[in-house]
């Protein structure tokens, strides 16, 4: 048996070495190399795909395709992120693509040139300059249609122009920037690290051949939507940042939040919160920009809206004015301007007004037989065990029939008869009069102590009657 299992191993081992051998053979002898479903012939490891790329913008017909894509057109340039309106203006830099269908077909690249025209093979230079992608088409197509009958034309923007805008003032960053003619005031002011503290953004200046072409609202960009007020931008533009100047509004907001969220605070009331979580009530100074015409509504909407936690009737404005009265203090009830509409209560504000919006602190007050004492948040709907709860539970002492809850007008009523807890009550938790049982045991020691305390006096002054 032993030569045949070295007959059987000799054989294995041939095999394997000639194997590779045999199939790189039979691939010579077909003439073929070994082909990929996906890239094409294979050029070797590792070797890159070759595949034809389309030009963003412009329709995939037979024929018509590009080998690079649109930000190689341009070097430096921009490819397209989002739809180009037909009302685009083009300008030097700029990137078309002409696609013509029909009895004739072509596809033809160009670019804007310094002078503001194009090439275009079948026609030569045409003036495209300040015209908008709509109208630059139509001059095309005309043109085309001297030497082509039965065609169609279709011109698309396959990359932006990029120019230098400059940023100056009250910037965290300010300089030069690049730009695209759909970049607005905003984007750029964005580049620059943004409007500084003492920068204005409301009255942002885009200067253009030497004059203010438009101011920038940032604010009513930003809250409204407001698209006038974010100017777009052309190749030379500066954009100057002014100084708030006088055209400030103070507020002071007076806020309320856990205490884990804003810490104890300098000055603030602590009162417990829902689950007995500490609340503080701190006044958070802002410095709004005004514009003329604002009023305390403008505010408002400034500051994101209205707080829960905003006491809105008593609101009030400081003014200062130059003549003998000095300060003034006026009260404002905005319940009524967000309730009733009323317009009265929103009103127009100053440069250097100072509005103050206190904190609505609802409280409910648990004192007595109670483990942990305090000043609660009131929420409507509760009833007096809910607030119990809160304070840790009563003691063992607590005595509910005789407990009361004092009302903020003076009035009392029973523990057992509240029904629910409202604003500023107060829960008095009275304890009992005999706790345990040794209460008992000594309330009983002492009246047997009085009593044998009287019989031992009257019998030393009486003899007991002899």
């Amino acid at each position: 048996m032993q030569p045949v299992n070295r007959l059987i191993a000799t054989l294995l081992i041939v095999q394997l070495l000639f194997a590779p051998c045999d199939l790189a053979w039979s691939q010579l002898r077909g003439g073929k190399k070994p082909v990929d479903s996906a890239t094409g012939p294979l050029r070797g490891r590792g070797a890159p795909a070759v595949q034809s790329v389309v030009s963003p913008g412009v329709a995939s017909k037979p024929g018509v395709s590009s080998a690079s894509m649109a930000e190689d057109v341009v070097p430096g340039g921009q490819a397209l992120s989002r739809a180009i309106s037909p009302d685009y203006v083009l300008g030097p830099g700029d990137s078309l693509a002409v696609s013509i269908w029909g009895e004739y077909e072509d596809k033809i690249d160009t670019r804007v040139a310094p002078d503001g025209k194009i090439s275009v093979p079948i026609i030569g230079m045409l003036t495209v300059k300040g015209f908008t992608l709509g109208q630059a088409h139509e001059l095309i197509e005309k043109e085309i249609k001297k030497y082509y009958h039965n065609v169609k034309t279709g011109v698309s923007l396959t990359a932006l122009r990029v120019f230098e805008v400059s940023v100056l003032g009250y910037v965290s960053a300010p300089g030069t920037y690049l730009a695209t003619p759909v970049k607005h005031v905003s984007d750029v002011i964005a580049q620059a690290g943004g409007v500084l503290a003492g920068g204005s953004q409301r009255f942002l200046e885009v200067q253009r051949n030497g004059r203010v072409f438009a101011t920038a609202d940032l604010v009513a960009f930003d809250r409204k939507g407001d698209q006038s007020a974010n100017p777009a931008l052309q190749d030379g533009d500066i954009i100057f940042v002014p100084s708030l100047g006088d055209k400030r509004v103070f507020v002071y907001v007076s806020e309320v939040a856990t205490q884990a969220q804003a810490g104890a605070g300098p000055g603030g009331g602590a009162l417990a919160g829902p689950g007995g979580g500490a609340l503080t009530e701190n006044s958070v100074p802002y410095v709004l920009e005004m514009r003329e015409g604002d009023r305390l509504s403008d505010v408002i909407n400034q500051l994101g809206g209205i707080s829960a936690w905003w006491d809105l009737e008593s609101v009030f404005i400081e003014r200062s004015f130059d003549r003998p009265e000095g300060t003034m203090r006026i009260p404002v009830n905005l319940q009524r301007y967000f309730l009733e509409k009323d317009e009265s209560q929103n009103l127009a504000l100053l440069r250097g007004d100072q509005v103050y919006i206190p904190a609505l602190t609802r409280r409910v007050f648990v004192t007595g037989a109670v483990r942990v004492p305090a000043v609660y948040t009131y929420l409507p709907g509760r009833a007096a065990d809910s607030y119990l709860a809160q304070a840790g539970g009563a003691s063992l002492a607590a005595d509910f029939d005789r407990s009361f809850v004092k009302r903020v007008d003076g009035s009392v009523v029973s523990y057992r008869e509240v029904g629910e807890v409202e604003n500023g009550d107060t829960i008095v938790v009275v304890e009992k009069i005999f706790k345990t049982w040794q209460d008992y045991f000594a309330l009983v020691g002492t009246v047997s102590g009085v009593i044998l305390g009287l019989v031992g006096f009257y019998a030393a002054f009486t003899n007991f009657g002899r």
